[in-house]
């Protein structure tokens, strides 16, 4: 925390003694506003730019385009955003990101694929980005590694989120929601001038929901929680200095729980009819309602918070340095259960995640197109990480644990009275740390050969540094779920260097061709989870043999090539992507019957096209899609794990990696008009999203259990306008055709254990499958001032 104001401070008395303020107004790489009229502004290579002018592969969604789109949480932004997907298990902190169909589970030490960044800071759990999008003025999705300008962890992609600005002038809005499922929501911000060239801004929401559940088993709702957010920010222009002071705080109060109904076609009649009895009729087993049937103990208290600093200074001859200094933590404390997913109180988790994050970062951005004659710019900058990330996991015995998982004899006995003596809590107690601290030095730069040909070289030099512990241990009744382990990390020191090549034709302004070469990376690390048997081994004096909780890093090379234009005097764009992307020592998580184990699993390409159009033809109406074609395979897993029932290895060679759809896109209409000459206006719209087939199991490997049908889903708002848009009502739905899909299956914890695989497919291995958000509606009123 001292970091962040000495080097802000040191940020400010430099300005002060800089440039005359007479100097050129810098422009943030955040800025939402800017002189390029209707174009979509992106800040995608840290600076601000026409999305038609950038040679990448972007979806970028404005705020009023996903208030329209009923866009509530990044849960829901696949809906607008083609190629990105995201996925939470029963553990909020699992949350899954992925970008082509590349993605990584977090509640492990296994980095993300896809990188996250709020207002240009790097939020290294995806966990903690669950709660409400608040006064967000856009997101972009930038697909393909961007190992370049933002680092090791955006290897197939990164999602950028930017929060609105202060203005200069007191104005704001109040917005109040109600929705399914007793779902209220009250909402708003006000802008505030402090002085000149001073202002603040605050936002903030509040929400309660009771949640889609019905559980049979003890009559009441699940899935809700009360939510509350804040965010204040301050920004002053002081001549040559633009400095921008950012405090947010998110908390989710509530259950945490998601519905995995059975998959009755899983297995075979006779042991569906043996779990029916054995276990008080049995779960749910119908796929298509909002009706569960299992023991639930349930409580998440999630807490997110960080400060940060954006200092522009401008240096002269329209050079700009940014210094941007920030800190963020995240807790996460989550009870889950019952993890068998029964009706009958077998055994809960507790699940803790604890992270706090450093960020420090130094941009040198030189004048767009004005260096050597008009020939070259450049953006470049230094970079500092750490990161401080606690796990933990308590598997609690519950009453039921002893007489159904025990032998009988005089094992369940002993269970019963250590039971008896200890109320069957923290069982097994496992404890995680790990410390990261990653630099950085980067450069890229642009080459203007001609008026219309343009070439980009970046590179990107990165040292990491981890070390860590882990502590597993096991009561005598637990350890075939979690085997006692202990184990300190002595950490790696690995250093990288990513590059990216990118040539662009401009025959005319309005159309753009190019090609890309990049690269990028996730260092190597360690195994956070328990395995059976213990993923070390040591000698008698307790001194380490082997490991398999070690993983190497996993690299990316990418190829691309595409066009951006524009036609029909702009009011039609069209822009088209064709990519491959080669990844090595693909970072694997391998299911070995009760845990998961990460490992390197070899290679895996993901190649295909993503279209994006957009057709306005007037201001009142406009017609947009995206379209994406994926070809997942692995070109090399030789070693995949086997299938449960048949155990051992297999190779998946050929097959396609999970949360892969070859299709997938969006298609939406925006249409507003006046209502006579009252002063009244009314805005319309309707969007409808898709994805073909798909494996969308936890493991890689290729069970025909595990894909899931494809669906779209349809979303429409309607919403009336006051005179000067004072005032808005609106009334908005979403899956309102109430689908039914699958967004993610699991394996029946405890399966073999309970007699219910029997190693013949398909039919064989019980699944769990996550019962998707079903339809809902809702009515908002907003007043603004």
């Amino acid at each position: 925390m001292k970091s962040i104001t000495y080097t802000s401070l040191a940020a400010f008395a430099v300005a002060l003694a800089a440039a005359p303020a007479a100097a050129q107004e810098a422009t943030p790489a955040d800025a939402a506003s800017s002189d390029m009229g209707d174009a979509i502004v992106v800040t995608a290579q840290k600076r601000a730019e026409n999305i038609q002018d950038v040679p990448i592969s972007i979806a970028a969604v404005s705020g009023e385009t996903m208030e329209s789109a009923n866009i509530l949480t990044v849960m829901d932004l696949g809906r607008v955003a083609t190629n990105f997907q995201t996925v939470r298990s029963s553990n909020t902190g699992s949350t899954r990101i992925g970008i082509r169909g590349v993605g990584s589970l977090a509640n492990t030490l296994i980095e993300p694929s896809v990188a996250v960044f709020v207002d240009g800071v790097y939020v290294p759990r995806s966990g903690s980005i669950l709660g409400a999008f608040l006064d967000i003025d856009g997101v972009e999705v930038l697909r393909g590694p961007q190992g370049t300008l933002f680092g090791r962890n955006a290897s197939v992609g990164a999602l950028s989120i930017r929060s609105a600005l202060p203005k200069d002038e007191f104005s704001g809005e109040v917005s109040a929601e109600a929705g399914s499922f007793d779902r209220y929501k009250l909402s708003g911000h006000v802008n505030i001038p402090l002085g000149q060239n001073v202002a603040a801004r605050v936002a903030a929401m509040g929400q309660w929901y009771d949640g889609p559940w019905k559980n049979r088993y003890d009559g009441k709702t699940y899935g809700g929680s009360d939510d509350v957010a804040v965010r204040g920010t301050v920004k002053a222009e002081f001549g040559n200095l633009e400095w921008i002071v950012r405090g947010d705080y998110t908390r989710l109060d509530g259950d945490g729980v998601v519905n995995f109904d059975f998959d009755p076609a899983s297995i075979a009649p006779a042991r569906l009819a043996f779990l029916q009895a054995a276990f008080s009729g049995g779960p749910d087993i119908n796929l298509n309602d909002r009706v569960m049937n299992q023991s639930v103990a349930s409580g998440l208290l999630d807490k997110n918070w960080g400060v940060s600093s954006t200092a522009s200074l401008e240096i002269g001859g329209g050079s700009t340095l940014r210094l941007v200094n920030s800190y963020r933590k995240w807790t996460n404390d989550q009870l889950d259960g019952d993890i068998i997913f029964l009706p009958v109180p077998l055994a809960t988790r507790r699940s803790l995640f604890d992270s706090g994050s450093w960020n420090h970062e130094l941009q040198f951005i030189s004048p767009e197109r004005e260096w050597l004659g008009g020939h070259f710019d450049m953006v470049a900058g230094v970079y500092y990480f750490q990161e401080k990330f606690a796990l933990g996991e308590q598997l609690n015995m519950d009453s039921q644990f002893c007489n159904v998982l025990v032998p009988a004899g005089p094992g369940r006995a002993a269970c019963a009275a250590y039971y008896a003596s200890t109320g069957g809590v923290a069982a097994t107690d496992q404890d995680v740390f790990q410390k990261v601290r990653s630099i950085a030095a980067y450069a890229q730069g642009n080459i203007y050969i001609g008026d219309a040909l343009t070439l980009t070289l970046g590179g990107r030099w990165t040292n990491d540094r981890k070390r860590g512990s882990y502590s597993q241990i096991s009561s005598p009744f637990t350890q075939t779920i979690r085997a006692p382990e202990v184990l300190d990390y002595p950490g790696l020191s690995e250093s990288r260097f990513t590059y990216r090549i990118s040539l662009n034709y401009k025959p005319t302004d309005d159309v753009m061709l190019f090609v890309n070469h990049s690269t990028g990376y996730k260092s190597g690390g360690y195994n956070s989870g328990g395995g059976v048997p213990a993923l070390s081994t040591f000698d008698p004096q307790g001194n380490l043999i082997s490991t398999r909780r070690v993983f190497n890093r996993e690299t990316v090379k990418n190829y691309e090539f595409g066009a951006k234009s524009s036609w029909l005097d702009r009011a039609l764009t069209a822009n088209i992507t064709f990519f491959r992307m080669d990844i090595a020592g693909f970072q694997d998580r391998a299911f070995d019957g009760v845990s998961f184990v990460v490992r390197n699993a070899g290679n895996l390409r993901q190649q295909g096209m993503e279209l994006d159009l957009r057709l306005a033809p007037t201001n009142r109406f406009a017609l947009s899609g995206s379209l994406a074609y994926l070809d997942s395979e692995f070109t090399d897993f030789a070693n995949a794990s086997g299938l449960p029932g048949i155990g051992g290895t297999q190779d998946l060679t050929g097959k396609p990696n999970s949360f892969s759809p070859a299709w997938s896109g969006n298609v939406a209409v925006d249409w507003n008009g006046d209502i006579g000459s009252s002063g009244l206006t009314w805005a319309a719209n309707a969007n409808v999203s898709f994805v073909s087939d798909q494996y969308v199991g936890t493991v890689n490997d290729a069970n025909p259990q595990s894909i899931a049908d494809g669906y779209a889903l349809l979303g429409a708002r309607l919403t009336l306008k006051g005179p000067d848009d004072r005032w808005s009502l609106a009334i908005f739905g979403s899956n309102l055709t109430n689908t039914h899909y699958r967004p993610l299956a699991v394996y029946q914890p405890l399966g073999a254990a309970l007699g219910l695989n029997n190693g013949a497919f398909p039919g064989s291995t019980a699944n769990r499958v996550l019962a998707n958000e079903p339809r809902t509606y809702g009515v908002s009123a907003t007043m603004r001032f």
